[in-house]
C-alpha cells in the first residue's frame, strides 16, 4: 500500500528535474575533414561560447591555430582558412564570410570582421579544389580571395560597414590588409590588388570603391580614400605597375574613371591632402603622367581620352586649379605643371603635342 504515493513522488520529482533542466547549446556545423578532422573545439578551431553561428566547409582549418576565437557570426567555405593563426579572431566580435579556397595562408585573414564586417569572395575554381596563390600545379588558374600572408589581416576590423571583397582578389603579402578599417568602408571587386601591399590600409578611416580588374601593382593602391578621404577606382585602372595610384584621395578627394592611371606612379598623390582630382576614362595612362594632380590644395579635373603620355600632366595643378577638357594633353610632358602661375583651362583636342603646354598658364 505504500509503493503507489512513494512512485508518485518519484515521478513529480523526475518531471521537475526535466522541466528545469538547461536546454543543449547548438553546435558549430563542420565540414568533413576540417579542423584537423577532431572533435572541436580543438587546437585548430575554437569560438566564442557553444559554437551556434559558426559554420565551416570541408578541408577547411587544417592547421595548428588555424581558426582559434571565431566570433558567432563566421561562415568559412571548403578549403579556406589553412594557414598558422589564417583566420584567428575572424568576426570575433562582428561578422565575416569567408568563400572557398580563400584565406589560405599564415594571418591571412588574422582579425578579418573582429568589431566589424567583412565579406570575402571565393574562387571560381571547380569543385573543392585548394588552391593556393600563385598556384600549385592543380590547373585551376583562378584562386580564390586573400591568399597569401597577412592578406587581409585585421580587414574591416573596427568599423560599423560592411567590408566586400570579391572573387579572386587580394591576394598578395599584405594586399588588403586592414582596408576598411577604423570605422572606414571598402569595396573591392574581382580579380583586384593581386599584389604585395596593393590596396593596404584602402578606407581605412575614409571611404574606397575598387573595381574590377584594378589596382594590380605592388602598393598601387596603397591608402587609397583614407583617412577621412574618398577614393574611387574603376574597372582596369592603377594596373600594370607599381605605385600607380599610391595614396590617392589620401584625406582628400579622388575619381578615376575606367581603364586609367596604368603606368608606373601615374597617378601618384592624386588628390591627396584636402586636394580633389577627377579623371574620366581612358585618361593619365604612361609612366608619371598624372602624378601629384590636384595635389594639396589645389584642384584637377581631367576629361575622357586625356594626359597620356610620359609625364604629360605630371604636376598639372602645381599652383592652381586646372582643368583638362576631352583628348588633350596626349604627349610627352604636353601639359607639365601647366597652372603653374594660375588657373590653367585647357579646351578639348588641344595641347597634344611635345611640351606644348608646359607651364603655360
Amino acid at each position: 500500500m505504500k509503493t503507489v504515493p512513494t512512485i508518485a513522488v518519484l515521478i513529480v520529482i523526475a518531471c521537475c528535474v526535466f522541466a528545469t533542466a538547461p536546454a543543449a547549446q547548438a553546435a558549430a556545423a563542420i565540414g568533413a575533414e576540417s579542423c584537423g578532422s577532431t572533435p572541436a573545439p580543438n587546437a585548430y578551431c575554437s569560438w566564442q561560447g557553444g559554437g551556434a553561428g559558426v559554420t565551416i566547409g570541408p578541408s577547411s582549418c587544417n592547421v595548428i591555430g588555424a581558426c582559434l576565437y571565431l566570433g558567432s557570426k563566421v561562415t568559412i567555405g571548403a578549403n579556406s582558412c589553412n594557414g598558422y593563426e589564417a583566420c584567428d579572431y575572424a568576426g570575433y566580435s562582428g561578422a565575416a564570410q569567408i568563400g572557398d579556397n580563400s584565406c589560405d595562408d599564415d594571418s591571412a585573414c588574422y582579425g578579418a570582421g573582429d568589431d566589424g564586417a567583412v565579406t570575402i569572395g571565393s574562387s571560381s575554381c571547380p569543385g573543392n579544389q585548394l588552391v593556393v596563390w600563385p598556384g600549385n600545379g592543380l590547373g585551376c588558374n583562378n584562386p580564390g580571395s586573400c591568399n597569401h600572408a597577412a592578406a587581409c589581416y585585421y580587414a574591416g576590423n573596427d568599423t560599423g560597414n560592411t567590408i566586400t571583397i570579391g572573387t579572386n582578389s587580394c591576394n598578395g603579402y599584405g594586399a588588403c590588409s586592414e582596408t576598411g578599417s577604423g570605422d572606414g568602408a571598402s569595396t573591392i571587386a574581382a580579380n583586384s590588388c593581386n599584389s604585395d601591399a596593393a590596396c593596404e590600409n584602402a578606407g581605412y578611416e575614409g571611404i574606397s570603391s575598387i573595381g574590377h580588374d584594378a589596382c594590380l601593382g605592388s602598393a598601387a593602391c596603397y591608402y587609397a580614400g583614407s583617412y577621412g578621404g574618398t577614393s574611387s577606382i574603376g574597372s582596369g585602372s592603377c594596373s600594370g605597375d607599381d605605385s600607380e595610384c599610391y595614396a590617392v584621395g589620401f584625406m582628400g578627394n579622388s575619381s578615376i574613371g575606367n581603364d586609367s592611371c596604368n603606368g608606373f606612379q601615374a597617378c601618384y598623390l592624386d588628390g591627396y591632402e584636402t586636394g580633389s582630382i577627377q579623371i574620366a576614362a581612358n585618361s593619365c595612362n604612361g609612366d608619371q603622367a598624372c602624378s601629384y594632380a590636384g595635389y594639396y590644395p589645389n584642384q584637377a579635373t581631367i576629361g575622357k581620352n586625356s594626359c597620356n603620355g610620359f609625364l604629360a600632366c605630371y604636376y598639372i595643378s602645381d599652383g592652381y586649379k586646372a582643368t583638362v577638357g576631352a583628348g588633350s594633353c596626349d604627349n610627352y610632358e604636353a601639359c607639365y605643371a601647366a597652372a603653374d602661375t594660375s588657373v590653367a583651362n585647357i579646351p578639348a583636342n588641344s595641347c597634344d603635342t611635345y611640351e606644348v603646354c608646359k607651364e603655360a598658364y
